[in-house]
């Protein structure tokens, strides 16, 4: 058990160490996230879609 609780201990010690964001900077890093994601999405749905039409053209 003492070896349970001082893994317990560790780990509240390794929580107080960690510089949490603010929430303003948590909105933010999490608006980028978003919005390269779409942009990544629309430029890969866009290569396939011409990958799609030039395969067509191809074998049709």
């Amino acid at each position: 058990m003492a070896k349970l609780s001082g893994i317990f201990d560790g780990v509240v010690g390794e929580f107080k160490k960690v510089a949490w964001p603010t929430q303003k900077e948590l909105i933010d890093s999490t608006m980028i996230v978003v919005v390269f994601s779409i942009i990544l999405s629309v430029f890969i749905f866009g290569v396939d879609q011409v990958y799609s039409t030039a395969l067509e053209y191809i074998y049709n």
